[in-house]
């Protein structure tokens, strides 16, 4: 019997960013992208529409609604998606603060494909921990 796939959704305005993560990530065992949208408005569309994957890969910086805002509706209306920002900037101030407002991880855009996976395997199994601490 095979582990249930993760479902991933890529965000990201550029495009052969996008593709390409979406390439990488699909390569990756018992992953599946279900959905690649170019900003957190189209993000939120899919969401809307039933389309809710478990992890989403998010870059920072886009237009309309940027990683950040998106993160901050994220954390309220599906505060069971786990949210991993990806950009080019590596300020610790900036990461922290993205962690405070409700992600759950940070890549730098130079990352390689093995912290990629490692990103996301991390994430899920912190959701899959905290799911199984019984409610008092």
């Amino acid at each position: 019997m095979t582990s249930p796939s993760v479902r991933i959704a890529v965000v990201d305005d550029h495009i052969l960013f996008r593709k390409g993560l979406h390439a990488l990530v699909s390569g990756f065992p018992s992953m599946e992208v279900i959905f690649e949208a170019g900003d957190g408005e189209e993000l939120l569309a899919h969401l809307d529409h039933g389309k809710v994957p478990d992890v989403i890969l998010m870059d920072l910086q886009m237009p309309n609604l940027d990683g950040l805002q998106t993160t901050r509706l994220l954390r309220s209306q599906f505060p069971h998606v786990r949210v991993i920002i990806i950009s080019m900037h590596d300020e610790p101030e900036l990461i922290e603060s993205l962690r405070a407002e409700g992600a759950h991880g940070y890549l730098l855009k130079n990352a390689d494909p093995e912290e990629v996976h490692a990103a996301i395997l991390t994430v899920i199994r912190k959701a899959e921990a905290h799911a199984a601490i019984p409610a008092l």
